[in-house]
């Protein structure tokens, strides 16, 4: 089980006058929805909100609204502001604890491929998540893409490589790739420049072979 976020919120009005008022006291207007309950408008403060989604990851969160109950929610639909990257508002989905969830979870890499000793080799990233279906209890930081299996240029590591915590069902198709290699593109560049050489050099002994015996040259 991960480790236990908890994010402090307090119920908002609506309108332009309450979002900028907000803006003003460093506060992020959110919306929390879900568990057959009514949406409701709620207001948190920039830099804890910012503290809760970094440390909850895909995970969950303890939103604490007033004297309510604390409501397990999902972070969702995050808006940052494109160029500050601030954070400008935030759907929380209220889950319940005994009903499973599909949602995608983040990969990460671990290990050293061994075909990569070769400096002529790049590894190529193909998906950054998967979908999975879970409890909310079980839900994964991220899954482990452990790339020491790559040990040539045809090899490729799958979603159904990847490491499944207990609980936890893949719902992506397990054939799809996550990593892969290839050649990087300065070699392949001078893998092609040597390969139009060695035939341009077979051309010329062929027409060599073809004048030393006195037979006609196809025309250019």
């Amino acid at each position: 089980m991960m480790e236990k976020i908890v994010l402090e919120a307090k119920p908002r009005g609506v309108g332009r006058h309450q979002l900028r008022e907000m803006r003003e006291a460093n506060l992020v207007p959110a919306v929390v929805y879900g568990a057959k309950k009514e949406a409701q408008v709620v207001a948190v403060d920039a830099k804890a909100l910012h503290r809760a989604l970094l440390a909850a990851g895909s995970g969950l969160v303890s939103l604490q609204i007033g004297d309510q109950a604390p409501a397990h929610v999902l972070p969702r639909e995050i808006q940052r502001d494109p160029v500050k990257r601030s954070l400008l508002h935030v759907d929380f989905q209220v889950v319940s604890m005994t009903e499973k969830l599909r949602l995608p979870i983040p990969i990460e890499q671990t290990g050293i491929a061994p075909v990569l000793s070769n400096p002529d080799m790049v590894l190529v990233r193909r998906m950054d998540t998967v979908e999975v279906e879970c409890l909310p209890a079980d839900i994964p930081g991220h899954l482990v893409a452990d790339i020491s299996k790559l040990e040539t240029v045809d090899d490729d590591l799958l979603v159904g490589d990847l490491q499944l915590p207990p609980g936890v069902r893949l719902i992506t198709d397990p054939t799809h790739i996550v990593f892969s290699v290839t050649i990087s593109r300065a070699a392949a560049e001078e893998e092609a420049e040597e390969e139009e050489k060695v035939s341009a050099e077979e051309v010329e002994v062929v027409a060599k072979g073809k004048a030393a015996r006195g037979e006609e040259l196809p025309e250019a």
